[in-house]
């Protein structure tokens, strides 16, 4: 069986100034690249991810530090699943913070229905949130290389708060227009 190549960049730099060890690691995970070493990230081998390590690496070497880029292909298929595993690892965890927040609006629109607040100040303020839900769910998909388990499970309950919000905007409307009849 053909395993999948990786892209890999090992680096090192400077302890001091801080600001660019945190700069290259915000970069890498926003990236959807895993660690599985000492300053070994990963990512599946495509144009774009290659384009993006070479970034990185012209920016490890402008703040004083050294990095590798290489190609690798798993010499076996328990290496191969190990590597998925921590992929799908890393999605999940996000996957999970994710969950979190669409059940805190859930409860939201549920305890502002249970009061009745059924304003448009409301509705906006939930609009904005279910938004960033909708386009943090997106990025977490966009680096969710391989189906991590926790997707669909996501993908369900921000289709569960999409539902609600939308009853909930419906409330707001009807009772905005009652109010002019």
């Amino acid at each position: 069986m053909e395993h999948q190549q990786w892209l890999t960049i090992n680096y090192s730099l400077p302890k001091e100034p801080s600001r660019a060890r945190v700069s290259v690691w915000r970069k890498l995970k926003k990236s959807g690249a895993v660690i599985l070493g000492q300053s070994v990230w990963f990512l599946p081998m495509n144009d774009n991810n290659e384009a993006f390590f070479q970034k990185i690496s012209a920016e490890i070497n402008q703040n004083g530090g050294e990095s590798y880029i290489m190609r690798m292909i798993p010499q076996n298929e328990s290496t191969s699943e190990r590597i998925v595993a921590a992929f799908n690892q890393a999605r999940d965890e996000e996957y999970v913070e994710l969950l979190e927040q669409c059940d805190y609006l859930l409860c939201e629109l549920e305890k502002e229905s249970g009061y009745g607040k059924f304003t448009f100040a409301e509705l906006e303020e939930n609009e904005d949130e279910f938004q960033k839900l909708t386009d943090w769910y997106q990025k977490i998909c966009e680096r969710d290389f391989h189906g991590a388990p926790l997707h669909p499970t996501a993908e369900e309950k921000l289709g569960q708060c999409r539902e609600k919000l939308e009853t909930f905007s419906s409330e707001v409307y009807q009772r905005s227009y009652d109010k002019i009849q």
